[in-house]
């Protein structure tokens, strides 16, 4: 038996046109490929390489390692990093084409997770240090407005998965005036909490850090899971101006190998969530998404809160009705 926390395996993956994509396949020991059960695979955003995702793929395995079965794939796209291709080739579709074959063939019938797409129609992505081993992906949607400067939204995607709908919606504020930043919190959260636990003041200082590379100070949306990170943002840096949290919230601190919560009220959002007034909070719970929120702990929520402040409960949270609340947001009193 091994102590190793995690085995990495270098090779290259084939595409159908002829290139080798540069990978590192990071595994619990002592699993066998045939009791894997599941494979999930760390898609870097382009032009960035896998080096921005190693680190989520290594804190996954060594903290569940047998527990989950499950492997990790880190790869290059195509003209980024080791692998094969010109900068100006983007046909990415046969990269994760040629990543899925492989898969099959060396595991057979085992699930395969895409955490990710590697573009975007309209989002350019920065990589930004934050604190010690912490680094921030950002994609940033340009505002197509005449007012100056445009309101600035900081977008949080559901963990794990900023894709694309999650591009259609930020391209969509973008068109609607307002200077969009996107993250996926989760490749986030695990480079910051890569040597320590993270504890409340951690992810505000990086909050703060943050707020000083953005045009004006922002508007934060959490989509589920992600909107306990919001509500937890804004209720410890003032310079947030308004949140909307939508679907689950208290959910998205249970990761023990990221945050610091052995004791459960050191992420208690119903403890903090009244500092957000003077400035706006919104509420969302969504019946048709699986982590749309329950009405015990909206209630609880909305309870801590203080004016002004709202509670909206829908079957799914259109574009146009996000709008309206985003106006609310920035102009609560009318």
């Amino acid at each position: 038996m091994t102590s190793q926390p995690y085995i990495e395996e270098p090779f290259g993956i084939l595409t159908d046109d002829d290139l080798y994509l540069d990978c590192i396949l990071v595994r619990p020991p002592d699993i066998p490929d045939e009791d894997l059960t599941s494979l999930r695979v760390w898609v870097p955003k382009f032009p960035l390489t896998k080096s921005s995702v190693i680190t989520c793929a290594r804190q996954e395995v060594q903290y569940f390692g047998a527990q989950r079965k499950v492997a990790h794939l880190v790869f290059d796209l195509r003209g980024t990093g080791e692998s094969e291709g010109s900068m100006g080739d983007e046909r990415f579709d046969h990269d994760l084409h040629a990543i899925r074959e492989w898969a099959k063939e060396r595991f057979g019938k085992i699930n395969i997770g895409l955490l990710g797409t590697p573009d975007s129609a309209y989002g350019r992505v920065n990589l930004w240090p934050l604190g010690p081993g912490s680094m921030m992906e950002s994609y940033q949607y340009p505002a197509i407005t005449t007012e100056v400067p445009p309101p600035t939204l900081l977008y949080l995607a559901s963990y794990g998965s900023f894709g694309k709908t999650d591009d259609v919606v930020c391209t969509k504020l973008a068109q609607a005036g307002y200077e969009v930043f996107g993250l996926d919190p989760l490749r986030y959260l695990l480079h910051a909490s890569s040597q320590n636990r993270l504890k409340p003041d951690d992810l505000n200082s990086d909050l703060r850090m943050l707020i000083q590379m953005l045009p004006s100070p922002p508007v934060i949306i959490g989509q589920p899971l992600a909107a306990g990170l919001a509500l937890l943002w804004a209720s410890h840096v003032p310079q947030i101006q308004g949140v909307i949290a939508i679907g689950r919230a208290q959910a998205g601190f249970t990761p023990a190998h990221i945050f610091h919560n052995n004791n459960p009220y050191t992420y208690l959002l119903s403890r903090y969530v009244k500092n957000i007034a003077p400035r706006p909070a919104a509420l969302v719970m969504l019946a048709d998404h699986a982590m749309g929120g329950d009405e015990q702990e909206h209630t609880i929520l909305y309870q801590s809160l203080q004016e002004p402040r709202r509670l909206e409960k829908m079957e799914r949270l259109s574009f146009a009705a996000l709008q309206e609340i985003l106006q609310w947001v920035r102009q609560p009193a009318k």
